[in-house]
């Protein structure tokens, strides 16, 4: 199987993070699954992180379209493996969200914010080493509407 990873910068559009993070993982969840497809998305300071496994030829096509994806600039791709089995196959995509252990790794390599963009080998294998470990960010990303989420009790 491939191991594809890579790195890119969130280009700011008219829908909010929210809105863009829960289309990113509805679609991915969808595809992945029907094509045996496995990972992990990290997202933080306005970059992402995505690693993705499965058949080569249906990872590359993928890439592609991430790719163009008007969401994303400066794509960086590291360089890819081969892994016997999808170490994220619990998961069509796990998605992780900001987290203190990963601000800390990335801090041990002497980086005062999220850098993925500057990871070597080793310290790739350490990141995908800590998402595999860290839980899954099971909170539902939805934008937040309605009375419910402004505060608003009812006493009635």
């Amino acid at each position: 199987m491939l191991q594809l990873c890579y790195a890119s910068e969130r280009i700011e559009t008219e829908q909010d993070l929210l809105q863009d993070l829960s289309d990113i993982l509805a679609t991915a969840r969808k595809f992945n699954h029907e094509h045996q497809i496995y990972g992990v998305l990290y997202y933080a300071q306005g970059k992402f992180f995505q690693c993705l496994q499965g058949e080569p030829e249906i990872v590359e096509q993928l890439f592609q379209s991430i790719s163009k994806d008007r969401r994303h600039h400066q794509v960086y791709r590291f360089a890819d493996t081969t892994v016997e089995k999808p170490r994220f196959a619990e998961w069509s995509m796990k998605y992780v969200h900001k987290h203190s252990e990963i601000a800390a790794y990335f801090s041990s390599l002497g980086h005062s914010t999220f850098l993925p963009h500057e990871l070597n080998q080793d310290d790739l294998n350490g990141l995908l080493d800590l998402l595999y470990q860290v839980d899954e960010n099971h909170q539902q990303l939805v934008s937040p509407q309605g009375y419910k989420q402004r505060g608003y009790v009812p006493y009635f």
